[in-house]
């Protein structure tokens, strides 16, 4: 099936930087790169093994990750056929990321652990790592400071882990999701799904497998770290009060998607809105700071993986743009402030899975 963007007349360019590249996978096992100051597909990278769980692009747009079952590949974007980077894993691997500036990556699945890794005589070595027994990890974000890494896990927790001081301490959660830790026969334990951090590193968002959404106020204080072995490899952080710390806000309210099960929670470039997807038909964007809906964006797709602001020349006040992407195998971009779709990109054969964009895509 050749690529076809529907709506042409609609604006590209999405993004003035010929670097700005959205990538989504699919089923259809392929993974397609797409330039945003054009509104073209550029190329597509075939992936063989199975559903891509997760994506993430290094800020320069240079280096992929995929993450699938049992590995990670990091693919050069401009060759693009064979990866230049392999790492095998126990489980379903369902995240992956860079740090800002590329310098580390980490990884986490379904075997309960994250893992900070660095390239070390031109392999990845995992010299960090925080596990969690029994409980799978759903989602991990860097703060911006890039030294504090925000991490789910399945059992119904989310944590903060300082990677510089190797310290880890858990946030605080509603009374009505505590309880799930003593209901010893709960069929499916409410959990963050996807976190996301506000771009002033002072707030963090998550949305939960049952659609409500979660928001802490983070703040830091003076801690004094415990001492660790800094010859064991990989280095194992001790549990203790970390410098940053979050207080959970409006724990009596429950903000919510009005339905089904939620995949995605990402801030806007400032901060002022959040735009959550799932398991139904409608994208939601929230006032970040009252939580109230701003506006609803009825898609037609019954599950949109994800749903990503853009930034027009990276300045954080010019996002204009959500790209969704789902089980009706298109990319639709939605005009954020006229409230309307403007475009849709049709390549996939298959539902899309998984879908990342560099530069500002908290």
């Amino acid at each position: 099936m050749a690529w076809r963007n529907k709506m042409s007349e609609g604006p590209p360019p999405f993004d003035s930087s010929p670097n700005a590249l959205l990538v989504t996978a699919s089923y259809d096992l392929n993974i397609r790169l797409w330039q945003l100051s054009t509104g073209k597909s550029i190329g597509t990278i075939p992936h063989n093994e199975g559903q891509v769980n997760a994506l993430s692009l290094t800020s320069t747009g240079r280096d992929l990750a995929v993450g699938a079952w049992q590995r990670v590949r990091i693919y050069d974007v401009s060759s693009g056929k064979d990866p230049k980077a392999t790492i095998e894993l126990p489980k379903n691997v369902s995240v992956v990321g860079f740090e800002a500036t590329g310098r580390w990556m980490y990884t986490g699945g379904e075997d309960g652990v994250c893992r900070i890794w660095e390239m070390r005589n031109n392999q990845l070595v995992a010299n960090r790592l925080l596990s969690f027994s029994g409980a799978g990890v759903t989602s991990i974000v860097p703060n911006i400071n890039q030294t504090d890494i925000f991490i789910s896990t399945s059992c119904g927790h989310v944590w903060i882990w300082d990677v510089v001081n190797h310290m880890f301490m858990r946030l605080p959660m509603p009374d009505d999701l505590k309880m799930q830790e003593h209901v010893q026969k709960l069929a499916v334990i409410q959990h963050v799904q996807k976190l996301a951090v506000h771009p002033s590193g002072k707030k963090l968002t998550g949305v939960t497998n049952q659609g409500r959404l979660l928001c802490w106020d983070l703040m830091t204080r003076q801690v004094e770290a415990n001492s660790f072995d800094m010859f064991k490899s990989p280095i194992v952080p001790i549990e203790q009060d970390t410098g940053t710390y979050g207080c959970l806000r409006d724990e009596d309210k429950n903000h919510r998607m009005q339905q089904g099960h939620g995949l995605s929670c990402r801030y806007s470039p400032d901060g002022k809105y959040i735009v959550a997807s799932g398991s139904e038909q409608d994208i939601y964007v929230f006032n970040s700071e009252t939580m109230e809906q701003v506006v609803a964006f009825q898609t037609g797709c019954g599950w949109n993986w994800d749903a990503i602001f853009s930034s027009e020349g990276k300045q954080p006040r010019n996002f204009r743009y959500i790209f969704t992407g789902g089980n009706d195998n298109q990319v639709k971009i939605w005009d954020f402030k006229n409230e309307k779709k403007v475009a849709q990109w049709e390549g996939h054969l298959k539902p899309i899975t998984a879908m990342c964009m560099n530069g500002y895509t908290s």
